[in-house]
């Protein structure tokens, strides 16, 4: 599989008018997503919605589907979420079950929820599901052997190698699988300026 370098810059995307407003995880997971017009968007367990305005630039007419795990994640959600007039729908979800419905999305992405998931294999197995043929899915994580240090790490965490996470999305069913090395500069619990380094996992419906 081909991986590839980020090198931390941020070009302007032939389809919309700005650039991502933040140099972080999310905008340059964004920046990954083959969409196209009238696409359908699926998001597992974002950490919030301040990037959904610059979704919304990166095609006309997108439809974005938002899953959480709990009904007070919704309400906060919905209290500030900016739609653009882009339809968005806030759901909850129960286990490792998505709850939606089969090959009705043309792209999925989430970023650092695998530490978390009961299951890995049953989550991206359900993404396959309900993506549509050759729908795309993008994950990003940080790998095993940083992610113990992390300031935001919990004991509950779960961490995985590249090699783990690829063998997940083959055995769910994915094609096409990439990696790619991402960064975000962070502030630790000192104030100070620290590279985090991801990876990103991409794959294609068959």
């Amino acid at each position: 599989m081909e991986e590839q370098e980020d090198q931390n810059t941020l070009t302007l995307d032939k389809k919309i008018d700005t650039l991502p407003p933040k140099n972080s995880l999310i905008f340059k997971l964004l920046q990954h997503l083959p969409l196209k017009k009238n696409a359908n968007v699926l998001e597992i367990g974002p950490a919030n919605t301040e990037h959904l305005s610059y979704l919304f630039q990166k095609a006309e007419n997108l439809s974005y589907t938002g899953t959480y795990s709990s009904e007070a994640g919704i309400k906060e959600a919905f209290s500030i979420v900016e739609t653009n007039g882009n339809p968005v729908d806030l759901i909850k979800i129960t286990d490792n079950e998505l709850n939606l419905p089969d090959n009705s999305f043309d792209c999925c992405f989430t970023a650092n929820t695998i530490y978390l998931w009961p299951d890995p294999l049953k989550y991206l197995s359900e993404s396959y599901r309900v993506l549509k043929p050759e729908g795309k899915m993008n994950l990003a994580f940080v790998e095993k052997n940083f992610g113990a240090g992390l300031p935001w790490t919990q004991l509950d965490f779960t961490f995985y190698e590249i090699d783990e996470v690829k063998s997940f999305f083959k055995q769910s069913g994915f094609a096409k699988i990439e990696v790619k090395k991402l960064t975000e500069t962070i502030i630790d619990q000192n104030g100070k300026e620290i590279t985090k380094p991801f990876i990103m996992v991409s794959g294609q419906k068959q």
